[in-house]
């Protein structure tokens, strides 16, 4: 008899997925303090974290009539941390940072396709804005350009078409102007008009 065999254990299915999932990489939502995170993000990336912050800039005209250009969060407030499930709670033990958000009983994901979205729209220097209101619209992809496959929302705002995608985890809606003519419905292969 072959006592090697006898003596592993055999994991169920669920347990195995369950194993699997905690030790794979998502991105993490995170809560800051205050106008805290740029310093929650410095501290992040001094402690080998893959973090992302996203900055817009703003010009801001001070009451000498100055104008100075700020590099403003985009999400103010919030942090994404691609890392495993097991580290979660020694990320939200850290200084500055509130809490991590969830659903339920399990902590939030952002899709990292989201992600990469957001990292592209902010690198053309469009005028990215956010809205924490979901305005209904049309689903769109873009079919030319720097946001070549990526899926959305179609919305129009004072004469603009503007594309969007929603990260429905911190309720809030990424917005970038485009051109009608390098988007295509979704399940539709003419583009919009």
């Amino acid at each position: 008899m072959n006592t090697a065999k006898s003596n592993q254990t055999i994991y169920p299915r669920a347990v195995l997925e369950r194993r699997r999932k905690r030790n794979e990489k998502n991105w993490y939502i995170f809560y800051t303090s205050p106008r805290a995170e740029k310093i929650v993000y410095n501290d992040l990336l001094a402690r080998e974290y893959d973090a992302f912050l996203p900055l817009t800039r703003t010009l801001k005209v001070w009451k000498n009539r100055q104008k100075k250009l700020i590099e403003s969060p985009l999400f103010p407030g919030y942090i994404f941390v691609n890392t495993i499930m097991s580290e979660i709670y020694d990320i939200s033990r850290l200084p500055k940072i509130a809490t991590y958000i969830k659903c339920g009983q399990n902590p939030s994901v952002i899709s990292p396709n989201d992600i990469n979205t957001i990292k592209k729209m902010l690198l053309l220097e469009e005028g990215v804005s956010v809205e924490t209101t979901f305005y209904e619209g049309e689903q769109v992809k873009i079919i030319h350009g720097p946001l070549t496959g990526h899926e959305g929302i179609l919305v129009e705002q004072k004469g603009k078409t503007r594309f969007g995608i929603r990260l429905k985890e911190i309720n809030h809606t990424v917005f970038i102007n485009v051109c009608t003519n390098i988007l295509q419905k979704v399940n539709s292969p003419c583009p919009v008009k």
